[in-house]
């Protein structure tokens, strides 16, 4: 199985002062790992909608500003019929070994709200 994924560099700022959000996360091995928000993109979901969707789900919070998002393309006006979106990310990863095959792309935004204690 190979996994496509949409990650977030959420920087705001909390009390005055800027913070990065960054997740504790319990693994299937019963270890903590620390990781930036985000995840799988579903079928057909944009890197973009993704994004927004996973840091809502996994921090309570909403973003408002992505990076690069000012120079993304959606091809939707040239063919109904086929849609691509063309956007610069901040980063990309690729697993190279492990137990996981993913492709990943960090987007660096800006997030409001209360962060979500129990997720």
């Amino acid at each position: 199985m190979f996994y496509v994924n949409s990650r977030a560099f959420i920087e705001r700022f909390n009390d005055g002062e800027p913070e990065i959000v960054i997740q504790r996360r319990m693994k299937t091995d019963s270890s903590f790992k620390f990781e930036l928000p985000g995840g799988r993109i579903g079928p057909f979901e944009s890197l973009i909608q993704a994004l927004i969707r996973e840091v809502k789900e996994e921090t309570g919070l909403d973003v408002y500003e992505i990076e690069g998002n000012e120079t993304r393309i959606d091809t939707l006006g040239i063919n109904p019929e086929f849609d691509v979106e063309c956007l610069q990310p901040f980063a990309a990863y690729q697993t190279v070994k492990g137990p996981v095959d993913s492709i990943g792309y960090y987007f660096r935004c800006k997030a409001k709200g209360e962060r979500a204690t129990n997720m």
